[in-house]
C-alpha cells in the first residue's frame, strides 16, 4: 500500500498502481486535449487555418471534458470507485476515435496513457481501496467519494 496523505480533505491511502493511474490519466488528458489545441492554435496563427465551427465546437467540448477527466482522474486517488466507471468509459472514447481516424498518430498516443491507466485501476490489488470504508457513517462514505 501506499503512504497515508490527505486527499480532498480526508486522509487516503492510495495504492502506487492507482497513483500510476492517475498519472497516466492526466497524461492522457494533456494528448488529447491540450496537444490538438495547440496544434489548432499554431496553425490559426500562422494562417493555416481560421477559426471556424469545428474549432470552436472543440474548445466548448473540450475543455471541460479535458477538465472533468482530470477531476475524476484525481478522485481516484480518493477512492472514488465513480471515477473508475467514468474513465473507463472514457477509455472506450478513445478506443473508438482510434479506430474512426484509422489508428493515426495521435489518437493512438492518447490512447496508450489511457489503456495504461484503465488497466492500473481495475487491479485486483487495487480493489480494496475503493470499497467503502467500514466504521464511518453513510454521509461520510459519499462526502468524499
Amino acid at each position: 500500500m501506499g503512504e497515508q496523505r490527505f486527499i480532498f480533505g480526508t486522509a487516503a491511502t492510495a495504492p502506487s498502481a492507482v497513483r500510476a493511474a492517475t498519472a497516466f490519466w492526466i497524461a492522457s488528458t494533456f494528448t488529447s486535449w491540450a496537444v490538438p489545441g495547440i496544434i489548432t492554435m499554431v496553425r490559426i496563427g500562422t494562417h493555416e487555418a481560421e477559426w471556424g465551427w469545428l474549432e470552436l465546437l472543440g474548445v466548448a467540448f473540450g475543455a471541460p471534458f479535458a477538465a472533468l477527466q482530470v477531476w475524476a482522474a484525481l478522485r481516484l486517488l480518493g477512492g472514488a470507485h465513480w471515477a473508475r466507471v467514468v474513465l473507463t468509459l472514457v477509455a472506450v472514447f478513445y478506443v473508438s476515435s482510434a479506430v474512426n481516424n484509422n489508428w493515426s498518430v495521435l489518437p493512438v498516443v492518447s490512447l496508450i496513457p489511457a489503456l495504461a491507466g484503465s488497466v492500473l485501476m481495475w487491479q485486483p490489488a487495487t480493489n480494496a481501496f475503493f470499497q467503502p470504508r467500514k466504521g464511518l457513517p453513510a454521509s461520510d462514505q459519499h462526502a468524499g467519494r
